[in-house]
């Protein structure tokens, strides 16, 4: 019968890399000070397979902050990656492409609007 807890124990404790990823990226959310969904205007990418994008983006609706106003433009630091990037899903971030290609986003900010987490997001 130990043996059988212990078995559950150690399977509980494994988990995935997507599920690490989600994880991750709920702990952000939690933590967030501000959420905005943001209307993409520019996006600079990195130079290299994994890095950071610049991406320029007015607020399009602010969720529970009381700081940002809808209107106001950001620039937002957000890891991204080139499709084939190695590294975890918590390393790389968003996939560049999907990131030029996107019109709007999802902003987790902390109290000072620091990028904590980047969602790419359907409006639809």
């Amino acid at each position: 019968m130990s043996a059988l807890l212990a078995a559950a124990a150690l399977l509980a404790q494994t988990t995935t890399p997507e599920a690490a990823a989600a994880d991750a990226r709920q702990a952000a959310r939690d933590k967030a000070a501000e959420i905005a969904v943001v209307q993409v205007q520019h996006v600079g990418l990195a130079r290299r397979p994994r890095g950071r994008c610049l991406v320029v983006a007015k607020v399009y609706r602010a969720e529970p902050g009381v700081t940002l106003k809808v209107g106001r433009t950001l620039r937002l630091s957000v890891p991204c990656a080139a499709p084939g990037a190695s590294g975890s899903d918590t390393d790389h971030g968003v996939d560049q492409a999907a990131l030029k290609r996107s019109s709007y986003g999802r902003a987790f900010l902390d109290a000072r609007l620091k990028l904590i987490a980047y969602d790419l997001f359907d409006l639809n």
